[in-house]
């Protein structure tokens, strides 16, 4: 858990990121966006490396927390699907910034923790949707001639392609209405063309 020190660090951080890469994130610019004198930041984080850990940690957190609730609810497997592509749309355009963390490779380049870090919340991602699309397997909406592993990367795959193109382009568009027509087409996909066999009682 962040203490707000850390918490506001951590958002700070994002931020020049976003604006200017990750070559001008550096504890010198931090402490003088914030207010504070370097060794105070020290206090708060070891390194930029410590922090750059805690950004992803952070992201890392909401994002489980929104595949869990979803993953866990009562709607049908399809509905879950299109749940995780709005909620995250959602996030990002509250926080456009995080975008530009989570999705520019050269952040983890010859950086173990943090490519450690990004395996990590993906395994998570990927764990819950294959839980979603095993329920539309075994209920039959889902088809079966497509390897599960193909299919929860298509999924999260077009996510990240989509939000970085919305990221490239300057965010020019409605991230929301375009992640839920994306949605809709990745089920379209996954969804099963034969029509469900009547159990027998």
């Amino acid at each position: 858990m962040l203490t707000d020190r850390q918490r506001e660090i951590v958002d700070t951080a994002i931020e020049i990121i976003a604006e200017e890469g990750i070559h001008r994130l550096t504890t010198k610019e931090l402490s003088g966006r914030i207010g504070i004198t370097e060794p105070v930041l020290y206090r708060h984080f070891e390194n930029k490396l410590a922090i750059m850990v805690a950004v992803l940690d952070f992201f890392g957190e909401w994002s489980a927390d929104i595949l869990r609730s979803i993953a866990e609810s009562d709607r049908s497997p399809r509905e879950k699907l299109r749940a995780i592509y709005g909620e995250h749309t959602n996030r990002f355009m509250e926080s456009p910034a995080t975008a530009g963390v989570l999705f520019v490779e050269e952040i983890f380049k010859d950086r173990e923790e943090l490519v450690k870090s990004m395996m990590r919340i993906m395994g998570v991602a990927e764990g819950y949707i294959r839980q979603i699309l095993q329920e539309g397997l075994s209920s039959g909406d889902f088809r079966s001639d497509v390897p599960m592993e193909h299919l929860a990367l298509m999924a999260l795959g077009s996510l990240r392609l989509l939000v970085t193109r919305w990221r490239l382009g300057g965010y020019q568009f409605d991230l929301y209405e375009e992640g839920m027509r994306l949605a809709d087409s990745v089920i379209a996909m996954a969804e099963n063309s034969e029509p469900a066999l009547e159990r027998v009682p």
